[in-house]
C-alpha cells in the first residue's frame, strides 16, 4: 500500500500504523506506554491515529 496517497490528517487504524512503522501492534502499544508514540483516538470501539502524528514519529519530530 502506498501511504503517500493518504490525506495528511486522516485517522488510521492500527493495521495501517503497523505497515507505516514496519512494527507489530505490541511494539506500538509499548511505545504508547513509554510516551514515545501518540495515544490513539477512540472512534466507537476502535482506536485510530492521526496520520500527521504517525509521520512525526517517522520523521523523528514527535514530542508528547
Amino acid at each position: 500500500m502506498n501511504h503517500d496517497d493518504i490525506p495528511h490528517d486522516v485517522l488510521l487504524p492500527i493495521k495501517a500504523v503497523c505497515e507505516i512503522m514496519a512494527r507489530s501492534k505490541a511494539s506500538i502499544y509499548r511505545d504508547i506506554q513509554k510516551g514515545t508514540f501518540p495515544k490513539a483516538q477512540k472512534q466507537g470501539g476502535s482506536s485510530r491515529w492521526r496520520r500527521s502524528l504517525v509521520m512525526q514519529v517517522v520523521d523523528g519530530t514527535y514530542q508528547d
